[in-house]
């Protein structure tokens, strides 16, 4: 059998399983944060976090360390330590602008949607803006997958029952995470017809699709090569039968994922184009990219694209003046 992601945690030594044991048991690094500062902010950090409601021991583990380094941060501010006073967007975004100096764009759009998310839930007066309709109501824009469970897929399709599974799995997390394609375009790439490198530039590896031409990001684009020279003809995801009601569902039906979140195709391809957004394309070029004509998709994706607010930033990039001119 393949992996089954474990429900329970290990938090200071003990095995939880539910989000207020994370919370009863956790304690941040001591040289992050000393026994006296963690004294005064964890009753807030506590009440905080079970206001948001997180159903798992991986997300309350995931959203208590998150706020417990916000709230240190925001006592070393001199801020108070009332939810009402502390959870305000203003801060929130001050210190999310800290952390984009030397985190990964994916990991700091993560650590806002959890000090968001507790925001919203923690506080009555504080201007959050209500949560984003995804979509307009009869479509529905899957979120995507936060680097932590990007991770888990990975770590799925890489320990696969067989070799079979391994080649479905890695196929669907390289063409939907590295390229964002549609379920029925990732049934059609063969290596010999649709993957290749840009002729003007050898590092850049592009799927030729029927409509558009689509880049591969580059943290996926080796894997992918792999792929092909391993698998040169037919499908690259494998034989199946394109007769089927849903070909692409009774693939990955015999794949183990993670039993910890549910596997959709629809959400490697969000989690894509938030890749896409936040590496700076322009709206014709996303569009054109990504098959996509409809700016609903672009209003969507817009709340999990990291926003460029220290300095400002953003502002002297739309006025023409380049990335942080003065």
């Amino acid at each position: 059998k393949g992996p089954h992601m474990p429900k329970h945690r290990v938090v200071g030594g003990v095995i939880v399983t539910t989000p207020a044991a994370v919370f009863d048991n956790y304690t941040p690094a001591k040289h992050l944060i000393d026994d006296h500062e963690w004294v005064t902010i964890r009753p807030t950090a506590i009440r905080a976090c079970t206001a948001a409601d997180y159903a798992t021991p991986a997300s309350a583990l995931q959203c208590i360390s998150t706020v417990t380094h916000y709230l240190a941060w925001a006592h070393r501010q001199g801020l108070s330590l009332d939810l009402e006073a502390v959870f305000h967007p203003d801060h929130v975004e001050r210190f999310v602008a800290i952390l984009s100096r030397d985190r990964a764009p994916e990991t700091v759009g993560t650590r806002r949607g959890y000090l968001r998310r507790v925001g919203r839930a923690c506080t009555k007066k504080a201007p959050w803006p209500a949560p984003a309709r995804p979509y307009a109501a009869n479509i529905t824009l899957q979120p995507p997958y936060n680097s932590d469970e990007v991770k888990a897929l990975w770590d799925a399709a890489r320990a696969q029952y067989n070799e079979r599974r391994t080649r479905v799995a890695q196929t669907l997390l390289c063409l939907g995470l590295g390229a964002g394609l549609k379920p029925g375009e990732m049934l059609q790439v063969t290596a010999a017809h649709h993957v290749g490198h840009h002729p003007q530039g050898e590092r850049l590896v592009v799927i030729l699709l029927e409509d558009r031409v689509v880049p591969v990001l580059t943290e996926y684009a080796p894997l992918l090569v792999d792929l092909c020279h391993r698998y040169p003809d037919g499908p690259l995801i494998g034989r199946h039968n394109p007769a089927s009601k849903d070909p692409l569902g009774v693939l990955r039906a015999h794949v183990e994922w993670p039993s910890s979140l549910e596997f959709k195709p629809a959400r490697l391809r969000t989690t894509w184009m938030v890749s896409v957004l936040t590496n700076g394309v322009r709206v014709s070029e996303f569009q054109r990219i990504s098959g996509t004509a409809s700016a609903k998709a672009l209003e969507a994706a817009a709340a999990f694209v990291p926003e460029r607010l220290e300095g400002e930033e953003y502002l002297f990039t739309a006025a023409g003046l380049g990335s942080g001119a003065r």
